[in-house]
């Protein structure tokens, strides 16, 4: 396997198998994946070669001579590519110690249903708190590779079947392809269809759009073009990696310098309609990952917090709010014990040692 100079054989080889979430490729090195989130290694096939990796890579540019060219001169690259089986990759290219290396992640090719990924009370909630709004803005955080995307197509793809409306995606680069069903969709790719999320974002206002995705808050001019779409009467969904709702506000309103902080602070109160942070857990058979999640609605109580930038406030008002949707890590990681779906060793970064 090693030898071969055709990306599509390890592709296949891979996607014979549900539990392989990431391929990566190194000159000089064996080919690896991760599996139920464990690196492996195929030692016996051999090391690949750096000609190798750069056929590889020229396979996934498609052949284009200026994609490559481009890739020398940035030292890197974010694109999307779709295997002959139809299987969709999010793909990495970058230098290490002077070699090629590529880690491709795959995308699920059908949208699951919100309830796959969520408990079904939860995600009960977030349908009638979140998803039946027209406006405002809900943030979805927690580190790479928790599974912020397959969460968000989730509830985009809920959106494009219940609603009649115009759905924008801005990201870098696009993942999932949305089929429009009752929305209308434009998927934009950041370096293909335009140059930036600000451009994107400024030409989006006169897009006549309902419904906007916005791949990642990376900068201030994102923070603010994304909180004045929210504020100008449409429903916008992005991401940061955050690790819970406190700490989203905390860093959202640090995008912007400290004299406007107290003014942005009442936009965000007003504008933000939840945030849902997420991780992933292994499952107790160790044979796939489940979602661990904390979602916050912006009830009137954590506005006033949000205002106060009283953000240590918000955690006790999540863990009293049960009953009106909202839960938080430790109680959503325990109700995954009680079910037999984890093991409390896998939560112990929550919980701490002991029994739970």
């Amino acid at each position: 396997m090693a030898n071969s100079f055709d990306i599509e054989q390890i592709l296949a080889l891979i996607e014979k198998n549900p539990n392989i979430s990431d391929l990566h490729l190194s000159g000089g090195e064996s080919i690896s994946y991760r599996m139920n989130w464990e690196i492996i290694r195929e030692e016996t096939a051999g090391k690949l070669s750096n000609e190798s990796m750069e056929i590889v890579l020229r396979q996934l540019f498609q052949w284009n001579p200026q994609r490559f060219d481009k890739f020398l001169g940035d030292k890197e690259a974010d694109f999307a590519y779709v295997s002959k089986n139809g299987v969709p990759y999010r793909v990495n290219a970058f230098f290490k110690t002077g070699r090629i290396g590529v880690v491709m992640r795959k995308i699920n090719a059908m949208a699951k249903k919100l309830e796959e990924l969520i408990f079904s009370d939860i995600a009960d909630s977030i349908k009638k708190n979140i998803l039946s709004a027209k406006k405002w803005l809900y943030l979805v955080t927690g580190p790479t590779g928790c599974g912020k995307s397959t969460s968000l197509v989730a509830m985009l793809q809920y959106l494009n079947e219940t609603r009649s409306e115009n759905l924008i995606t801005i990201e870098d680069p696009i993942e999932f392809i949305f089929e429009p069903k009752n929305c209308i969709v434009s998927q934009r790719e950041i370096g293909h269809d335009t140059w930036s999320f600000a451009n994107a974002l400024r030409s989006a206002m006169r897009e006549d759009p309902n419904i906007i995705f916005v791949g990642e808050i990376r900068d201030r001019e994102t923070a603010e073009s994304v909180l004045s779409l929210a504020e100008t009467g449409h429903l916008v969904f992005s991401t940061l990696h955050t690790n819970s709702a406190a700490n989203t506000v905390n860093r959202y309103i640090s995008f912007f310098p400290p004299e406007i902080q107290d003014s942005v602070s009442d936009r965000l109160a007003e504008s933000l309609i939840g945030i849902q942070s997420q991780y992933l857990a292994k499952t107790k058979d160790g044979k796939s990952r489940v979602g661990l999640f904390e979602v916050m609605i912006n009830t009137t109580s954590i506005k006033n917090n949000i205002r106060k930038r009283a953000v240590d406030q918000i955690d006790s008002i999540i863990e009293t709010s049960s009953l009106i949707g909202m839960i938080n890590l430790k109680k959503y990681a325990q109700r995954l014990i009680d079910k037999e779906i984890i093991d409390p060793k896998e939560v112990e970064w929550l919980f701490g040692p002991g029994p739970q």
